[in-house]
């Protein structure tokens, strides 16, 4: 995040958006579908979606790992198991650093908010999976 997003958000929004919430991982874990990408047995990247709505809870590759494939991998597996669900769509809010990288795979700006958003500027995305 202080790498990625450091060119669109400001460090104090950075700071804040990384600050610990208590039991926010562990309920993303539980309510989530979550995959991992390791190299060299250490997580380079992750993505999580709550099927039940058809939302994507969070998406990070690390800088060392972008430009590799993880993030496109890790979403097209995503839209694998959401259309299995039965999904018809997914939403997500996509920081500003990458909206590019999700306007390439398809997706499409939108004006409803999703889930519970963080402090800082995201923009609201969806996809159509049928």
């Amino acid at each position: 995040m202080r790498q990625l997003c450091a060119g669109h958000y400001s460090p104090e929004a950075i700071e804040q958006w990384l600050a610990p919430s208590p039991g926010l991982y562990d309920r993303m874990l539980r309510s989530s579908t979550v995959y991992v990408a390791e190299r060299a047995g250490q997580v380079v990247a992750f993505a999580a979606v709550r099927l039940a709505t058809g939302e994507v809870r969070a998406m990070y590759v690390s800088p060392g790992a972008t430009g590799g494939g993880l993030g496109l991998r890790l979403m097209q597996r995503l839209e694998r198991v959401a259309r299995a669900f039965g999904a018809a769509e997914l939403r997500l809010s996509a920081t500003l650093n990458a909206v590019g990288f999700y306007e390439r795979l398809g997706w499409r700006r939108d004006t409803r908010q999703t889930g519970k958003r963080p402090p800082q500027r995201c923009v609201p995305m969806r996809k159509r999976l049928a």
